[in-house]
């Protein structure tokens, strides 16, 4: 597992960073192990001083840098293993979004209509595809929209190859489709989600007759993305489709078993598990094949099938085989007691268990299920790749009279083989959250401040959260981070509080971070105990637009972002340049109204330059209040650096504490600049007949 980026090294350049810097590109975007090449970086505010992040197994060299290009020299090692590495860069302002670098085993060619000046749609045929000399091979290609690439092969009768399509896993965002025609261009084999590969694509195939052959890649959304570049491996190799179990206990050695092609089947290896962090990568011995997330616990871990009845806590690693089988777990509880099942097996992308589970007691009555709920017919297929779904968990407390429970395992559509494994924890716990943070990075100008969202999945507790940061480093302070508690009214509609926000100030003699900063919460549980839950990074977040090249828009499909948490990462930060202006927030009173309170609120933008352009308006973020309006949001005259808004609430506003944070947009040199206040508190009160002030802070800056 990938805990942190190593650095490289600094060149020179020309170009005056105007922010921090975005890249937008990298190439190429892969290459094969112990080969020599050129590493360029595109992308905006590449300045002098730029430092390349990144854990490639390589000697680094500066080369010449261009207008919104840095160039390295990169000299992979030859014992470097197959996979995906990220790579981002490091300039006076800050640090950049994260994109990423394959190597593999086989040699690289590019795809001709991607080079420069190329001509458009130049391969979509086959009678103008691409011709392949040789194999094994990877071809680096994009996807433009409505593009179908055609590559022409000469396989040999008998003769077995494996075309693989390398895209989502390595921070494309298409969603590639394969498909293999006959010389006459007739489809003799397609596939657009490979077990084992999440939504990218793979065909397996035996050649009976000697000839040309045609494989064509294209988008199966026919989507604009802004990552659309995919990578075609071809070769005859042995490949994993499954891995199990699907993870460990921190530490020890494990046992693993792949399910494989074009080898004697099942692959067993051995490893030894890394000591800290939520997963590691796990490859196949003897296969080319990018390696597998492989959860981590500190729970003890069996294997099923079991017979006796379960230690508590506990993970069990086990797989649906067969179509229909259910799986069966005995477990002796005490009236009153509370359990907390999580599975795992979809989310780790090296499963397809669309997984149900159900407890009955020892009469065979049904006592609680989870995963039985079907999300929107419109985001959710089980039978075409289930690309938005989560893993079920399910909150237990025994019955007055139960003292002994049977919990089944299936795969709700009774489908099961060597792909459908699953790690289902179980512990004494009634309540329980995960946090998230994002953005994935972070950039805080001296005297200026950033804004972090924290998201949490309430596992049985609906009560408050205090999100705080640990590890500020000297000059660093936080505000906010208030998650409100979650209820239900008297008609039945619940109060969705999921999200807080928190502001990051760095002050004028702010010190540069040493590591990760990491988001923790803490709360308050019904049984007086407090639980505190670290904040799982993103490490990198790749947008998938659902937009379409084809004309029906019921062609394409919601897909979440390409995220990384893989790579162990809390949340990166960087000192940035001075901010161009701040933003400052008070509130200025509260007014008492018959259905709610209205809550007034002063802004003012404090800018070096005096010409610099006002917005016409700032927006506001009062995270897990339910039940209000912002309005009145205006300047105090036309292009004036201040003005005032209104938050309204009524009596179906939950009386609670919230956090408010207060943004505007402004133009720097053509570029989108956005400015955050440091975020205040305010409250809510009951049915708006108190007359105390909002509790906030004078200064929002």
């Amino acid at each position: 597992m990938i805990r942190s980026l190593a650095l490289g090294f600094c060149i020179g350049a020309t170009v005056f960073a105007a922010g921090p810097p975005v890249l937008t590109d990298v190439q190429p975007r892969g290459a094969q192990i112990g080969k020599t090449l050129t590493l360029t970086f595109t992308g905006r505010n590449l300045s002098e001083n730029t430092q390349i992040v990144t854990t490639l197994p390589a000697a680094l060299t500066p080369l010449t840098p261009v207008k919104d290009q840095v160039p390295f020299l990169v000299e992979l090692k030859p014992d470097a293993t197959p996979g995906v590495y990220p790579v981002r860069i490091r300039t006076a302002g800050g640090i950049s979004n994260i994109l990423f670098v394959t190597l593999g085993e086989f040699p690289e060619i590019d795809e001709e209509e991607s080079t420069p000046n190329a001509v458009e749609h130049s391969n979509d045929t086959t009678a103008t595809a691409q011709i392949l000399k040789s194999t094994p091979v990877v071809v680096n290609g994009r996807l433009v929209g409505a593009d179908r690439d055609l590559y022409r092969i000469d396989a040999k009768a008998g003769e077995r190859l494996v075309f693989e399509v390398e895209a989502r896993r390595c921070g494309s965002a298409i969603d590639p489709s394969l498909t293999l025609l006959d010389a006459n261009g007739a489809e003799i084999a397609r596939n657009e989600d490979a077990p084992g590969a999440g939504v990218d694509a793979r065909i397996d195939y035996t050649f009976t007759r000697a000839g040309h052959y045609f494989v064509q890649v294209h988008d199966a959304r026919f989507s604009k993305q802004d990552q659309n570049f995919y990578r075609l491996k071809i070769g005859s190799f042995a490949y994993p489709e499954s891995v199990f179990p699907l993870g460990g206990r921190r530490g020890e050695t494990v046992d693993l078993e792949f399910a494989a092609k074009g080898v004697a089947s099942p692959v067993r290896a051995k490893v030894k598990l890394p000591t800290e962090g939520d997963f590691t990568m796990v490859s196949m011995p003897g296969s080319p094949e990018l390696p597998f997330r492989f959860a981590l616990s500190d729970a003890p871990e069996l294997r099923g099938p079991l017979s006796d009845p379960l230690p508590l806590p506990v993970v069990v690693n086990n797989r649906i085989s067969q179509p229909g089988q259910i799986d069966r777990y005995k477990l002796h509880v005490t009236p009153g007691e509370s359990l907390l099942f999580e599975l795992q097996s979809r989310e780790l992308e090296t499963s397809l268990l669309d997984a149900l589970i159900t407890i009955f007691d020892a009469k065979g009555k049904k006592l609680a299920s989870a995963g039985d709920v079907p999300p929107p017919i419109d985001v959710f297929s089980l039978q075409t790749g289930n690309r938005t779904s989560n893993d079920p968990y399910l909150n237990f407390k025994a019955p007055p009279d139960v003292s002994e429970i049977t919990v089944t395992v299936e795969d709700i559509a009774q489908r099961g083989g060597p792909n459908f494994s699953y790690r289902m924890a179980v512990r004494r716990q009634a309540e329980d959250y995960q946090l998230t943070a994002t953005p994935a990075y972070i950039n805080v100008p001296r005297g200026g401040t950033i804004l972090v969202s924290v998201n949490t999945d309430r596992r049985g507790y609906d009560g408050p959260i205090q999100a705080s940061i640990e590890g500020l480093p000297k000059g660093w302070t936080a505000a906010g981070g208030y998650i409100p508690t979650e209820s239900v009214d008297s008609t039945g509609a619940r109060s969705f509080s999921r999200r807080g926000i928190l502001t990051i100030t760095a002050g004028p003699d702010a010190e540069l971070p040493q590591s990760d900063l990491i988001v923790v919460g803490t709360a308050k549980m019904s049984d007086g105990s407090v639980l505190t839950r670290r904040a799982q990074g993103s490490g990198a977040i790749i947008d998938v637009s659902s937009g379409t090249g084809l004309p029906d828009p019921a062609s394409s499909d919601r897909q979440k972002p390409f995220t990384a948490p893989w790579l162990g990462m809390a949340m990166p930060a960087a000192l940035a340049e001075d901010p161009p202006a701040v933003i400052e927030v008070k509130a200025i009173g509260r007014t008492p109204m018959e259905q709610g309170d209205a809550y007034n609120f002063e802004w003012n933008i404090v800018s070096r330059d005096k010409s610099l352009a006002m917005p016409t308006s700032v927006s506001a973020d009062p995270p897990g209040a339910r039940d209000i309006r912002i309005i009145n949001m205006k300047p105090a005259s036309k292009g004036a650096p201040t003005g005032t808004f209104t938050i309204t609430t009524t009596k179906e506003t939950t009386p609670a504490k919230y956090d408010l944070a207060i943004s505007a947009n402004l133009m720097i040199d053509g570029q989108r600049r956005t400015i955050v206040s440091r975020a205040i508190p305010f409250e809510v009160l009951q049915g708006g007949t108190s007359e105390n002030s909002p509790k906030s802070s004078a200064d929002g800056r």
